[in-house]
Formats: C-alpha cells, structure tokens, sequence
C-alpha cells in the first residue's frame, strides 16, 4: 500500500487528502497552517514531533505506520525534508516495506 495521489482536500478544515492505492482516502494539515515545508525551521520540527509523540495514541499511529491524519501530517509535512514529494516518497518506501502490495 502507497500513496498514489495527493491532492487539495475538499473538506473546508483540511489542507490536503491522499489516495492510497487500496482505495482509502485520508484528509489532512490544517488548512491555513504553516508546517516544516512551508517555514524550514528546524526547531519549531523538533517541537511538532514532542509534541506529537507525547500523545501515546499519536505516537502509536506514527510508530506503527498506521494510514491515518497523525502518519500523513508528521511524515508528509513535518518529515526530513522541506519538499513535500520527498517526504511522500521517503513515507512510501516504508509502507511498501510494511504492506508490500496491498
């Protein structure tokens, strides 16, 4: 299972909606907010990520590589680099490596 497509998301609150390639679609990003790949800043990263990984729910998500807003939000806009397709692609790897073809 990867990530086939992105996209703007149509639900007013969301920045962005994948297509993952079993069908399932996940919206995400606050629409209107500044992540890694819209500022750099590597410190305000580090705090995204603490942040995120305090919660033993988000964490979980994360961790796990569970398709849900909390792995596309720190993978896709909070992830090593400040482009997006490389996070995208850095993330696919993993769920390819996790799901394989599914």
């Amino acid at each position: 299972m990867i990530i086939t497509e992105i996209k703007e998301s149509s639900k007013p609150t969301k920045r962005f909606r994948v297509k993952l390639s079993n069908g399932q679609e996940i919206d995400f990003g606050l629409k209107g907010g500044s992540t890694y790949i819209d500022h750099h800043d590597e410190v305000k990263r580090r705090n995204y990520w603490a942040r995120h990984f305090a919660s033993r729910h988000e964490r979980h998500l994360i961790y796990n590589l569970i398709p849900s807003p909390a792995l596309m939000s720190a993978w896709i806009l909070w992830g090593h680099s400040t482009d997006i397709s490389e996070n995208i692609k850095e993330l696919n790897k993993m769920l390819e490596a996790k799901f394989g073809g599914l």
